[in-house]
């Protein structure tokens, strides 16, 4: 932030304006990259509190995971997802699915609720932080 007791000559204002809006933008990324980290560690905690099927050795929960897919500059992808060979059992469980002599298996939805955690709590945070970064 430039202070007021300086003066800029006006052939440097745009270079001085250039100058703030990166430093904002800068600031601005940096929330958002910290409000993702965040909120991707709630997803992980909601959906392993949501998980209500008998899970007899513990695997497939200690193989969910996070994972940062790409990180630029300006963006960050964090994914959660189930590590192998336990990933297959996810859309089963979540959905349900045949039996093989007909009729269908209890559904254990668990991931629907870290997907709605994210979708409700990424703009809240960002929005928090973007607000109080002053």
């Amino acid at each position: 932030m430039i202070p007021i007791s300086n003066s800029i000559h006006v052939n440097d204002l745009a270079k001085a304006i250039a100058g703030e809006l990166e430093e904002y933008s800068e600031t601005i990324t940096q929330k958002t990259k910290e409000s993702v980290d965040e909120v991707a560690n709630g997803v992980k905690r909601e959906i392993d509190s949501h998980i209500s099927f008998q899970n007899r050795t513990g695997k497939y929960k200690k193989a969910m995971a996070l994972k940062t897919v790409r990180e630029t500059k300006k963006s960050k992808i964090k994914v959660w997802h189930v590590k192998a060979p336990h990933y297959r059992l996810t859309h089963l469980l979540e959905y349900g699915h045949a039996k093989r002599g007909g009729g269908r298996v209890q559904e254990f939805p668990h991931i629907k609720y870290g997907e709605k955690y994210a979708k409700e709590q990424l703009p809240k945070r960002i929005k928090e932080k973007v607000e109080n970064e002053n």
